[in-house]
């Protein structure tokens, strides 16, 4: 019998379907590298999609979830040379054919066969991950893995800044406090924004906005004229560019007069819930207004770690909750239904 690991394995959509298990450690090709998993953050709209049954758009099962993780090397191929047993290391989750016509623009986030641990192919949540050798990223020491862990979103959000066309003072809102809206926040912050709010409805994550020097306005999801007069008594004209991190077709469709003639409404956020939403043609062509969106990542994990180590973003500070990997289930729970929870991290190795 071969080497085994402990893992959490979906072997098909829904907790009913799913276990942590011994699975067999995975093989290190001659190009590859095994990471000893440390740190592995809970996304929760993807977890929680793996756990509710309705898996992801990307799952294929049986699968091991987990894109977001830092760790050590624990193992290289006979081609590695940039890395060494030891070393402190994150990794970007994706891959991509490298051939097709998007890959050779550049453009990997749209390759028909994009894949990415956690969703198509083994993920983080387990003891041992293997990765393509040039996939891992240097963390320095300075840097804890939890934070590292966060490189995946922030990658993301990175993304989501570049599509902005952000232009030097210009004004941003980002609605939503999630670990998104939070990330998303401290980017604009330190992008050249003029300023930047927060509208969001939980009094704890706005708190700690506030701390990052974020300006925030409560969200009154009863009756949106509020928070949207509060913004309005700040930003007459509008704002330039406001940034959706809720999934909330109803704050989008609400959103667009907020804008400056000019302005951009960028989607950031999965709408899980599958609704449509009706944008105002008229008030778009008039004012000259964009909706655009932002899908994941490619090529931005070397930023990512840039800017988590210099604590643009503070990826410590966004950790509300830390498991044991036994004790998964219950780390998901506390995310999914906690309003207060942020970012969780399970720990599949404990240290030494």
């Amino acid at each position: 019998m071969g080497k085994i690991m402990k893992a959490l394995m979906y072997d098909k959509p829904g907790r009913e379907n799913s276990s942590i298990r011994q699975i067999p450690y995975p093989e290190c090709g001659d190009d590859e590298i095994i990471i000893k998993v440390m740190s592995a953050s809970i996304c929760k709209g993807v977890e929680h999609d793996h756990d509710n049954g309705t898996g992801t758009d990307l799952a294929k099962y049986p699968v091991v979830p987990g894109h977001e993780f830092a760790g050590y090397v624990y193992e290289i191929g006979k081609n590695v040379t940039e890395f060494k047993p030891g070393d402190r290391v994150t990794a970007d989750n994706t891959e991509y054919c490298g051939d097709c016509y998007y890959c050779r623009r550049e453009e990997s986030n749209y390759c028909p066969t994009f894949g990415s641990l956690g969703h198509n192919i083994n993920g983080g949540f387990a003891e041992f991950v293997r990765l393509k050798k040039e996939k891992v990223f240097h963390i320095p020491d300075t840097l804890s893995f939890n934070a590292a862990a966060l490189s995946e979103p922030v990658a993301c959000c990175l993304h989501a800044v570049d599509r902005s066309n952000l232009k030097y003072g210009d004004t941003v809102v980002v609605f939503g406090a999630g670990s998104m809206g939070l990330i998303l926040a401290q980017l604009y912050k330190a992008s050249g924004a003029g300023r930047v709010y927060m509208i969001a409805g939980a009094s704890s994550k706005l708190e700690l906005a506030e701390k990052m020097g974020i300006e925030t306005i409560a969200m009154d999801r009863n009756d949106y004229s509020v928070h949207e007069n509060a913004l309005l008594e700040k930003e007459p004209l509008g704002v330039n560019l406001i940034v959706d991190a809720t999934g909330s077709p109803k704050v989008c469709e609400h959103s667009m007069k907020l804008l400056k003639k000019g302005g951009m409404l960028l989607q950031y956020a999965v709408v899980h819930s599958k609704e449509k939403m009706t944008l105002d043609p008229n008030l778009m062509f008039n004012n000259e207004l964009t909706f655009s969106t932002s899908f994941c990542q490619s090529h931005n994990f070397g930023r990512a770690v840039d800017v988590l180590a210099s604590k643009i973003v503070d990826g410590d500070a966004l950790v509300t909750g830390e498991f044991a990997l036994d004790n998964f289930y219950d780390g998901l729970d506390e995310n999914v239904k906690d309003r207060s929870s942020i970012k969780v991290i399970i720990h599949p190795n404990t240290e030494g």
